[in-house]
């Protein structure tokens, strides 16, 4: 190679060094475009609310237990909801803000009562009280964005107040009613609900069906509760993340033992033990919610 070749080579590789150099500048990293965003870290924030993971309570304007005649009983109720709704019973559906429209937060069930117009979630989903004419809407067996039953909008809220006031775990439930639709028909008219057992169970297998947020399906798995203390027991399942607070945990007989309060990741959920505390409480919005 003579001098004329070797300075035409070097003259090249500068060239293309440099024109790298720019196609650099030009086309930034992934993660620096505009619209990327890191991938979410594993686990959600307790409790599963599927707002904020604050365990903010939006007012969207919004005894024992005896055996309650005409509630379900025997074998776990197979799914019931119509074609295409998803794995989880009719009774069970998803709380939404104003309308039945955007993201959904939170799950709740219709509860067996004499006025059969209760549902019961969480106590951080919904604030205790009076709902405006905005309230929030509950959708039985919602799924793939359609409302198969129709919506009924919350009317009043009813917490233990040692949650309303003070946050206190322990007591993170919530039970509301709700106004007949538009066609003057109750909740559970329509979709049937779950009894509520305040027997303090435990330590048994539970099914478990939530609406995680960004999605349009509901999620449903069956495992072990195991009590973790007096007030507290735990279900090791995956896929219940943000949004799952407040799905009813059914027992084989159908009832329900216990409503998801939280979890320090996806795979772990847990619920307050319905002890006399959930009793006293559900007493409560049976009265309230009898009265004309």
């Amino acid at each position: 190679m003579d001098r004329q070749q070797a300075l035409t080579g070097v003259l090249c590789a500068v060239a293309a060094v440099a024109a790298s150099a720019v196609v650099a500048e030009l086309v930034p990293p992934p993660e620096a475009q505009p619209g990327a965003r890191p991938a979410a870290a594993h686990g959600s924030p307790n409790p599963k609310s599927g707002k904020d993971g604050t365990g903010s309570r939006p007012q969207l304007n919004g005894a024992s237990s005896a055996p309650t005649p005409g509630a379900s009983s025997g074998a776990l109720p197979a799914p019931s909801g119509p074609a295409g709704s998803g794995t989880g019973p009719a009774f069970t559906g998803v709380l939404f803000e104003g309308e039945a429209k955007g993201g959904h937060f939170c799950t709740a069930t219709v509860v067996h009562s004499p006025g059969r117009n209760l549902i019961v979630t969480a106590g951080h989903c919904l604030a205790e009280g009076p709902s405006g004419l905005k309230g929030a809407l509950f959708a039985p067996a919602y799924a793939n964005g359609a409302a198969p039953y129709g919506t009924w909008r919350i009317e009043e809220v009813y917490e233990d107040g040692r949650w309303a006031d003070g946050a206190d775990d322990d007591y993170d439930l919530a039970f509301a009613r709700l106004a007949p639709n538009s066609a003057g028909i109750s909740v559970e008219a329509a979709v049937g609900a779950a009894e509520l057992d305040t027997g303090g169970r435990s330590d048994e297998d539970v099914t478990v069906t939530g609406y995680p947020s960004g999605q349009e399906a509901p999620h449903t798995c069956t495992a072990r509760a195991v009590r973790t203390s007096p007030t507290e027991q735990r279900f090791d399942c995956a896929g219940f993340t943000d949004g799952t607070s407040g799905s009813a945990w059914l027992a084989r007989d159908g009832r329900i033992i216990g409503v998801l309060t939280g979890g320090d990741t996806d795979d772990v959920s847990t619920s307050t033990v319905l002890d006399h505390y959930a009793a006293d409480l559900f007493q409560r919005a049976q009265q309230a919610a009898a009265k004309p």
